[in-house]
């Protein structure tokens, strides 16, 4: 059950699109996807001069899932070509800094026509709201360096047949841990086709107690990002830009090295 915590201001909205976004079986009988263009089609409110933009965000974030491909962020991969599906931890991949860029990006993809604005503002709080979730359930209903999300997709690709990685991003990943079914249904349906499916190392002990007082700073952290989001929301396309958003100086320790860049 989702609890909507410090982002109910402006963040409800996200969470209730969320909730209304039906799971996919498990294991996968036909294609299932969220992004972040998702959640932003299912806003109660979006102004006309947006709808163009939706499509450029369709894929943006994307957990794309299905009897016959899987993939994140735009790219989907045969199951016929992945060769190994690897689940991470959840406190690794759910970082104030891959939080940051994947915000940056949407600032930096979108181009600059009427609409732009509210779709910046809308995606940047969907994003830090999904994230804010996920993080809060490793607050309150399990620990998150307890919990994994298949989150690697190890796949043969190009001519030669070389591997290659395919990594979900922020949002992706937090999305599997808030819609848990999503993340059952991948590993099901890889299982089912054979695909090993690999556990992520989980930390020794003497790294939790550490752990814990970083969560509680970075689910912080994500909140006053939220909170930086939702002022920067203009009422119409002539409303005040999106305010930058500011470093967030947490990330001292290795703790929060944060997910690579995409291999492609």
């Amino acid at each position: 059950m989702l609890r909507a915590g410090r982002s109910a201001a402006g963040g409800r909205w996200a969470l209730s699109a969320l909730t209304s976004v039906a799971p996919p079986a498990v294991p996968a009988v036909e294609p299932w996807k969220l992004s972040v263009g998702t959640l932003l089609g299912r806003h109660p409110r979006t102004p006309a001069v947006a709808h163009k933009l939706l499509g450029l965000l369709d894929d943006y974030g994307a957990v794309h899932l299905g009897p016959e491909k899987v993939g994140f962020d735009g790219q989907e991969i045969d199951w016929d070509k992945v060769v190994e599906i690897r689940t991470r931890n959840a406190f690794e991949v759910l970082t104030t800094s891959s939080l940051e860029r994947d915000v940056d990006r949407i600032r930096e993809f979108l181009p600059p026509v009427p609409g732009r604005k509210w779709a910046v503002t809308k995606a940047g709080e969907a994003l830090a709201t999904v994230v804010l979730a996920a993080l809060e359930r490793g607050s309150v209903e399990q620990r998150l360096d307890e919990l994994t999300v298949p989150a690697r997709i190890v796949h043969r690709g190009g001519l030669l047949g070389r591997q290659h990685t395919l990594d979900a991003g922020s949002f992706a990943a937090a999305a599997l841990v808030v819609v848990g079914p999503a993340a059952e249904s991948l590993i099901a349906t890889a299982r089912q086709r054979g695909i090993p499916v690999l556990p992520a190392e989980q930390p020794v002990e003497a790294e939790r107690a550490a752990r814990v007082a970083v969560l509680r700073e970075r689910t912080d952290a994500v909140a006053r990002l939220l909170g930086r989001i939702e002022q920067g929301d203009p009422e119409a396309e002539g409303g005040p830009a999106v305010p930058p958003v500011e470093a967030v100086p947490l990330d001292k320790a290795p703790l929060d090295n944060g997910p690579q860049p995409h291999a492609r």
